[in-house]
C-alpha cells in the first residue's frame, strides 16, 4: 500500500490521526470487529461443535464457562436466552459427557457455579485455539509497537465490550 503509516500509541501529528483514522478505515476497523470477526468466528464454532459431538448451545455454553468461570447456571441461561428447564438439562448433557462441574460458589456455598473440567476440555480448547493460530501468524508481519498499538486497541475496546455485557446481564428483566 501506498504512504501506509505504521500503528503507533503516539501520534506526532494531530493530522496524521485524522487521515489514517478517517472514512472508510474508520468505518472498515467497527465492521470488522463487531461483525465479520463475529460471522467468521460463528461459522468456525459450528465446525468445531460438530467436530467434538456437541450441539452449538452446548459449545457455546463451554465457552461461557471457559471465559466467565465460575458462572451460575441463571447466568447460563442469561447468556443462551434458555428457559431454566432448558439450561438444566443442557448442562446435565454437558456434565455426563464430562465438560462440566458442579461445584458449591467460592463466596456463597449454597449457590451452584459451573466450572470447565480442565482435562476433559483441554483438546476443545486446542481447536478454540486454532483461528488464534491464524491471527498470530498474521500479527508476525508487524513489528513490536505495531502490535503494541493494536493490543492497546484491542484491550479498550474489549473492556468496553465486556463491561456493556456484564451490564446488560445484571439489569436484564426476564
Amino acid at each position: 500500500m501506498p504512504n501506509k503509516q505504521p500503528l503507533t500509541t503516539v501520534w506526532t501529528e494531530p493530522e496524521a490521526r485524522d487521515e489514517v483514522l478517517s472514512g472508510h478505515m474508520q468505518n472498515d476497523i467497527v465492521r470488522m470487529m463487531l461483525r465479520q470477526f463475529d460471522v467468521y468466528l460463528e461459522a468456525n464454532k459450528h465446525q468445531l461443535a460438530r467436530a467434538a459431538g456437541l450441539s452449538l448451545n452446548e459449545y457455546k455454553a463451554l465457552e461461557f464457562v471457559l471465559e466467565l468461570k465460575p458462572l451460575s447456571p441463571g447466568r447460563l441461561a442469561q447468556l443462551l436466552d434458555l428457559s431454566p428447564s432448558g439450561t438444566q438439562a443442557l448442562i446435565t448433557r454437558l456434565e455426563n459427557a464430562g465438560y462440566l462441574l458442579r461445584k458449591p460458589h467460592p463466596r456463597d456455598g449454597r449457590m451452584t457455579s459451573l466450572y470447565p473440567n480442565q482435562e476433559r476440555c483441554k483438546r476443545l480448547m486446542g481447536d478454540m485455539d486454532l483461528p488464534a493460530q491464524q491471527v498470530m501468524q498474521a500479527a508476525a508481519h508487524y513489528n513490536p509497537k505495531q502490535i503494541t498499538a493494536l493490543y492497546e486497541f484491542l484491550l479498550k475496546s474489549l473492556e468496553h465490550l465486556r463491561q456493556d455485557a456484564l451490564d446488560r446481564l445484571k439489569h436484564k428483566t426476564t
